[in-house]
């Protein structure tokens, strides 16, 4: 029974060969079907690829060749556009203008065939930026088109293009310059129209996000590029906006109907205070129908002499200034604020100088220098001649040198006339500048408003109104409000010979967030004199510009900053309250002056008095001081790298 089991189990464990047969077809039959189903998917899967690839070659591709084509002419006609704009040639600009226009309309008729990205999740985004940087630099040209043809029918009276007519060479200095606001005045409506199609082009570039982008690709920055094309386009629109008030006040500014009457003060940047300079000499001028009348120019001892020691000296004064114990006139420009320095001086000038005054108006070094290299040499009556050529004694412009040996000259040999200079001086230049052919008209233009930009020239009106207009022109210098973060250095030269002619500064902040968003800074500040020192005998008829620097220092930064740390200075660092900001006040010049070819360094660790959200952007205003000379700063957060010469206020954005 046992072996017929066994029989049994073989049987059933070795196949029959019907089995076999049976076997062997089902194989076969999956073999003839696999294939047939394997080819069906292949020619599937090579269908979509061949629709794909159509697709993408007509849709991607395609569109992306030809933007990659349409971009350097249109870069170039661009380009042209500025060129001719700086050449002040109108026509050519319009010319340009046209062919930029053209050249965007076909980039975005290609750049819409990417449409399809809008629906694709985060590429989307970056369509929809691309649109947005499309349609905003069509209204820019839109705006610079109506601001050209808005001129080109005064393009003549301006000095922008043509020659000189007979009919204006015959006209006084006055008649040109009521030309000239007069047609200012028609180029309103312009205006208005040039502020709509920038404040169209700000919306569109304001809605793209700097975040999206990496900081840089293939080597290149691309971020922060964005990030100042933004600001570039936003400050464009609000200059714009805030320019139309102004150019409606420039007849009553320039005695039209009535006269006015201003304060001019010359601030010597070469002796820095905290609005830009040592205030040495004034002069009052009176401006009627656009004739320029000098009424006075003085020298500031001479004021104060009047003035008399009448005011106990404020403490920065009695613990910094040498020897000095009551409040100059001179020395009351000590808030950083300069309009609330004006309001102190202003307050307390009455009491001995002209108290029919409109408005006061501060130059510095920089502003006559500029004026003088464009018209070159000038002769001052009673004072000789001046101009921006390099003067071997100091190594500086020629006109600087002669200011300050007027002004160190010993005062047994004059006092009364000391400094008087400068109304004859600033007269001279006026009057040589509305002189001069049209075509440098446009230049001196340019002269104003850079001063303006980087706080070498200042106004402060007693008008409310159109010190208001000022104030948003940024022509104020005021401490401006600030959303984040906020950095202002102030320094002041308490009887440190005029060694800011030759001092260098540079700022280094380095920013650390915290994973609780907690903000760190450390500010490294340096100072460098690389001059030799001067000859400071004044008796033996030397001038002593180069000498121990002794600088009264203060930071001013957000309300509420907790200081952690200070090294550098010779005594300890004064936190305390003002101009809505948290200042850290510090000195050094007594025990450890800067030296003539000497260094000196300062730091500052504080923690910021908000924290920043993960993802929020880092915001931060660093405001210039006027009468500083481009110091170099480094902004250093993370793997991101500002590295900028100051030149005016600037805001800065960092993505995180």
């Amino acid at each position: 029974m046992k072996d017929t089991l066994n029989k049994k189990i073989n049987l059933e464990e070795t196949p029959t060969e019907e089995a076999s047969l049976q076997s062997k077809k089902r194989f076969k039959l999956k073999f003839r079907f696999k294939p047939r189903f394997s080819k069906k998917i292949v020619f599937s899967v090579v269908g979509i690829l061949a629709v794909l690839s159509v697709f993408l070659f007509f849709f991607l591709f395609l569109p992306l060749w030809k933007i990659k084509g349409d971009l350097p002419p249109l870069i170039a006609s661009g380009q042209k556009v500025s060129a001719a704009i700086q050449t002040q040639d109108l026509n050519q600009a319009v010319t340009n203008i046209e062919e930029t226009s053209q050249g965007l309309d076909k980039m975005a008729k290609d750049y819409r065939r990417l449409g399809w990205f809008r629906f694709i999740p985060f590429f989307g985004n970056y369509y929809r930026d691309g649109q947005h940087l499309i349609r905003g630099g069509d209204y820019l040209l839109q705006a610079a088109k109506v601001g050209i043809e808005g001129l080109q029918p005064y393009a003549d009276i301006l000095g922008l293009e043509g020659e000189e007519k007979k009919t204006m060479e015959e006209m006084t200095v006055e008649e040109r310059l009521l030309l000239v606001l007069d047609t200012v005045d028609k180029l309103q409506p312009s205006l208005d129209e040039i502020g709509e199609k920038l404040e169209l082009a700000r919306e569109e570039i304001d809605q793209i996000d700097p975040g999206r982008y990496p900081q840089t690709l293939f080597g290149k920055k691309i971020r922060v590029n964005v990030i100042v094309l933004i600001n570039a386009i936003d400050g464009a629109a609000e200059i714009a906006l805030k320019a139309k008030p102004v150019i409606s006040y420039l007849k009553p500014l320039l005695g039209v109907p009535d006269e006015k009457r201003y304060l001019l003060l010359f601030q010597n940047d070469t002796e820095l205070r905290p609005t830009g300079g040592f205030i040495t000499a004034y002069a009052e001028m009176s401006v009627h129908n656009g004739k320029i009348t000098p009424l006075g120019s003085h020298d500031i001892y001479s004021l104060d002499a009047k003035f008399g020691n009448r005011v106990k000296a404020p403490e920065p004064i009695l613990n910094y200034h040498k020897n000095v114990f009551y409040w100059h006139l001179r020395d009351m420009n000590l808030s950083p604020d300069f309009a609330q320095s004006m309001e102190t001086f202003w307050e307390h000038f009455q009491k001995v100088g002209p108290k029919e005054i409109d408005a006061i108006i501060a130059v510095d070094t920089n502003v006559l220098v500029d004026l003088l290299e464009n018209l070159g040499q000038i002769g001052v009556p009673g004072w000789g001649n001046f101009s921006s050529e390099i003067d071997e004694r100091c190594d500086c412009p020629q006109v600087v040198y002669e200011l300050e040996l007027l002004a160190d000259k010993p005062v047994s040999e004059w006092r009364t006339e000391r400094k008087a200079v400068l109304g004859p001086l600033m007269h001279s230049i006026l009057a040589n500048a509305m002189g001069s052919p049209r075509k440098k008209w446009p230049e001196f233009f340019n002269i104003t408003l850079a001063a303006i930009q980087e706080k070498h020239l200042l106004f402060y009106f007693l008008d409310e109104e159109l010190q208001q207009a000022m104030e948003a022109l940024n022509a104020a210098g005021r401490i401006k409000e600030a959303e984040g973060d906020y950095f202002h250095l102030n320094d002041c030269n308490f009887a440190g010979a005029k060694s800011d002619m030759f001092i260098e500064r540079s700022v280094k902040q380095e920013i650390e967030i915290a994973s609780d968003g907690t903000v760190t800074k450390m500010v490294t500040i340096d100072y460098r004199n690389p001059a030799p020192p001067s000859n400071c005998n004044l008796e033996a008829g030397e001038l002593c510009l180069n000498g121990l620097y002794r600088d009264w220092v203060r930071l001013y930064v957000p309300q509420g900053s907790e200081l952690i740390e200070a090294t550098g200075a010779e005594i300890e660092t004064k936190v305390y309250e003002d101009l809505g900001k948290t200042v850290f006040e510090t000195f050094y010049g007594d025990q450890a002056p800067l030296r003539p070819e000497g260094k000196k360094q300062l730091t500052f660790k504080y923690k910021l008095p908000f924290k920043l959200e993960k993802g929020e952007d880092y915001q931060l205003l660093i405001q210039k001081q006027p009468g500083t000379y481009n110091p170099e700063y480094e902004i250093i957060l993370d793997s991101q790298q500002e590295i900028f010469e100051l030149t005016t206020d600037r805001h800065l954005q960092f993505s995180r």
